[in-house]
């Protein structure tokens, strides 16, 4: 850790120390040296580091805390794992220290404090010194990471009066438009969206996908989402290559949209209520870069239970894998409903959660985590008759796939992304290009 302490010790880019303290964090999860990170990081809070990094490490501190297993202990409740005593203790003590609460520009202080409270089940504290983290200037130019930046666009947690307000607000549309409608009525939809970019990536790859599953009644629906008008051409070869390969396609569209970018990652969340009772079959929801490894598989062992299933299943992080943060404790990779009245109220408070955080600053990464995650508890503890949730990932194991390295592979063969490589750019900007266009 010496060269970690010396390289703190000396920066001066928030950048630069953002991610010195994110790699030094996520090697010593790896190596399972969590307790030698945190005590450097308690070093460099004693010693009086450059301005910039005590901020980080205080945060860090605390996160090497949360993070660490054997400070949480297992429990039969809705949430799987609870803190210890001694965690809660030591998350007082890092909160208690004269240098982060002297420290003027500690922009993590609140959402530590955020996070203590949220573990222990006091949503209304936590959001509410979440929602207060935000209100500094400068604060996402800082805290943009996993650890803080969901708090960017917190408020104070909703009642359910001020989820039907969001609803009647009408922010954004929560009406489908089709371009084209399923043929038959199908058992289980596999529903994707994609902006243009990852539909020329991906979607020819879904219907491929579906081809096997096809025969079993599996039918695929396609959300494209235009900044401008849409590609009539795009969509004609959509349809067309589904009609080729047999596949049942339904296809929507966003048209015009104006919204920040996490409304194309939002977007199938605000729609999701209204598609379940159109489709009325049970739906997952998928990332457009996820893919099925085992169509077999899907078709021998998953699909039988997902047409039984009455849950709704999705990627429920527990508390030492980032079930800390309310904005990775549901994530939105995949999730599955089922056609039941309770499952279209949890995506229709899903949107209305979306709708209520949305920030107009624009800074509204992982809003849709969180809104699940705000929908999750309303339905479990607001309910008369508790939703059940499931975990998708352990309880159907090969459902469904993603990699870094996949959704990469695909979007940097489209010729245009080619083109500015070679050209050059990096993938990330030259990603961002193709998305102007």
């Amino acid at each position: 850790m010496t060269d970690f302490r010396e390289s703190a010790m000396r920066s001066t880019d928030f950048g630069e120390i953002q991610s010195l303290f994110q790699e030094n964090f996520l090697n010593a999860c790896r190596d399972q040296s969590l307790p030698s990170f945190r005590a450097t990081c308690v070093d460099l809070l004693q010693a009086r580091p450059a301005p910039l990094c005590l901020p980080y490490a205080f945060a860090y501190e605390a996160r090497s805390l949360l993070h660490d297993w054997q400070l949480w202990e297992p429990c039969a409740q809705a949430i799987p794992y609870r803190p210890k005593p001694d965690l809660l203790a030591a998350l007082d003590a890092c909160l208690a220290r004269p240098e982060a609460v002297d420290c003027r520009d500690n922009y993590y202080w609140p959402i530590i404090a955020g996070l203590r409270a949220y573990i222990v089940g006091d949503l209304d504290a936590s959001f509410r010194h979440l929602a207060q983290a935000a209100r500094m200037a400068d604060f996402y130019r800082v805290v943009k990471d996993d650890l803080g930046g969901g708090a960017a666009f917190a408020r104070s947690y909703p009642t359910p009066a001020a989820l039907d307000q969001a609803r009647t607000a009408k922010l954004f549309d929560r009406d489908v438009t089709f371009a084209a409608e399923f043929a038959t009525p199908p058992r289980l939809v596999l529903s994707v969206s994609f902006d243009v970019v990852y539909a020329r990536a991906f979607a020819q790859g879904w219907i491929d996908s579906v081809v096997p599953l096809a025969a079993h009644g599996v039918a695929l629906h396609c959300h494209v989402m235009f900044r401008g008008a849409a590609d009539l051409d795009l969509l004609q070869t959509l349809r067309d290559a589904a009609g080729i390969a047999g596949v049942d396609l339904a296809l929507s569209i966003d048209t015009d949209i104006r919204h920040a970018q996490a409304y194309f990652a939002s977007a199938r969340f605000l729609k999701a209520e209204t598609l379940l009772h159109r489709f009325r079959a049970p739906m997952v929801l998928a990332d457009a870069d996820s893919y099925i490894p085992d169509p077999a598989a899907f078709v021998a062992t998953h699909l039988p239970r997902l047409l039984t299933e009455t849950r709704v299943m999705g990627l429920l992080a527990d508390g030492p894998w980032n079930g800390y943060l309310p904005w990775r404790r549901f994530s939105a990779t995949w999730l599955f409903v089922p056609h039941r009245a309770d499952a279209a109220d949890f995506l229709g408070r899903t949107g209305d959660a979306i709708t209520y955080f949305w920030d107009p600053r624009g800074c509204n990464w992982w809003i849709d985590q969180m809104a699940l995650e705000v929908s999750r508890r309303c339905m479990v503890e607001r309910s008369p008759e508790p939703l059940v949730f499931g975990d998708i990932f352990a309880e159907l194991p090969g459902l469904l796939e993603s990699s870094e390295s996949f959704k990469q592979g695909r979007i940097s063969a489209l010729p245009e992304m080619r083109r500015l490589i070679e050209q050059g750019l990096p993938y990330w900007q030259a990603l961002e290009e193709c998305g102007r266009g």
